[in-house]
């Protein structure tokens, strides 16, 4: 059997022994900066927007490192999906020349904002092993600023529009059309006031055979999407995209 000053001296040199601190074992990364997911590897700059009480656009900007910018609408905005465009020596430049004045690894992961219903943007900054993100709801620092008022300007140089929103109530809006054929029985206005998520009207007549021009508004959802939407609903016989008399099937 062991003797008690034994005992008594092994715990003593137990208690003195130098701990690790558990706080410190763990990277700054998880205090403030978020690790970097294996998707974003090749990112850049990322800034997306968020909703409001109207019509504010929805959408999503991903700038990468070899020069390509991948887009993703969502809601109130021109075009609904995916499309990724590349950047001119010069746009990109002046974008990595922009995320180094805006500075965002140092700024807060939100910025105190007393403006009501303001949408809310918000900018990630990625390095190669973490990304942080800043997210305003309305004045934000002249630099940020700046940044936010360059990559709309990169978007809508190429034909992809952000700045402002599109109102999903607007007749003017509905520039997507389909080809529905419809059973005979079938009121093709009747059918288009059954949605209630999304704007659909009749546009006109192209057949006797109950063939309508279906139009509905792409800031809503892709032509691919409505045309899932509706091919399986009751009275409808086919549905094809508005393509030229020669190109229809």
């Amino acid at each position: 059997m062991k003797h008690p000053l034994f005992l008594i001296a092994a715990a003593m040199i137990v208690a003195c022994s130098p701990q690790k601190n558990a706080s410190a074992q763990q990277p700054a990364a998880q205090w403030s900066k978020t690790t970097l997911k294996k998707e974003d590897a090749n990112a850049l700059l990322r800034f997306e927007t968020g909703g409001c009480r109207g019509y504010c656009p929805i959408y999503k900007l991903t700038f990468r490192n070899d020069g390509s910018m991948e887009y993703f609408g969502n809601r109130h905005v021109e075009k609904v999906g995916n499309q990724t465009i590349k950047l001119t020596a010069d746009e990109f430049s002046q974008l990595q020349n922009a995320v180094r004045r805006a500075n965002l690894w140092e700024q807060p992961e939100r910025l105190p904002s007393q403006v009501a219903d303001a949408p809310p943007h918000t900018f990630t900054v990625f390095n190669t092993e973490k990304k942080h993100s800043v997210r305003a709801m309305g004045p934000m620092p002249q630099p940020m600023q700046e940044l936010e008022n360059l990559v709309q300007n990169i978007a809508e140089a190429h034909g992809i529009m952000v700045k402002k929103g599109v109102d999903p109530n607007d007749p003017a809006s509905m520039k997507g059309q389909v080809i529905v054929k419809f059973k005979p029985d079938v009121n093709a206005g009747n059918f288009c006031m059954q949605f209630m998520e999304f704007k659909t009207k009749p546009v006109r007549r192209l057949g006797e055979d109950n063939i309508w021009l279906i139009g509905y508004n792409p800031s809503e959802l892709t032509e691919e999407q409505f045309i899932n939407i509706i091919s399986g609903m009751d009275g409808v016989l086919e549905v094809q995209a508005d393509k030229p008399v020669q190109e229809r099937n």
